[in-house]
């Protein structure tokens, strides 16, 4: 029996009833030991033309530490997007933007793709999980929102 464990299958995805366009991490379930980085990228799955977004993320600041946040590779290279990011370690809150410079049929993505890469450092020893809230958002060119249906978790276990 094979077992499917790519939170971007959109085969699985289907089976398990989840709605696109969604906002995944991957990879969605971790171990590590204390002291040691992970990099969760942060999808859009299956949204038509993308032009800009907010991506809220809220997370266990007493057993992670953010180290760096950088641009995913989900717009052309010709529309790379205008990107950055800010932290609050008091709300346990990380805010990414990213708003594409292209023109045309550059100034949208549609599909699947990576928009983030964000880095932890393992501070504390357990199981943590990193959200989406609903504060984030996806926008078309023209600054329509595209509704997102679905918002999955990650799981990052330090041992």
């Amino acid at each position: 029996m094979v077992v499917y464990d790519n939170p971007l299958d959109l085969e699985e995805a289907e089976k398990k009833g989840i709605e696109l366009p969604a906002l995944v991490f991957f990879p969605d379930s971790v171990a590590i030991d204390s002291g040691d980085t992970v990099t969760l990228r942060v999808f859009a799955m299956e949204v038509q033309n993308l032009g800009g977004y907010h991506i809220q993320v809220i997370y266990d600041t007493s057993k992670l530490n953010l180290t760096s946040v950088e641009v995913g590779e989900f717009f052309d290279s010709t529309a790379t997007p205008m990107f950055f990011y800010s932290e609050d370690t008091t709300s346990s809150l990380i805010d990414i933007y990213g708003i594409s410079l292209g023109t045309d049929s550059l100034a949208f993505a549609s599909g699947t793709g990576n928009l983030a890469h964000m880095v932890f450092n393992a501070e504390g020893l357990g199981k943590s999980t990193i959200q989406f809230t609903q504060e984030s958002e996806l926008v078309t060119a023209d600054d329509n929102p595209i509704e997102i249906k679905a918002y999955l978790e990650a799981i990052i276990q330090v041992e």
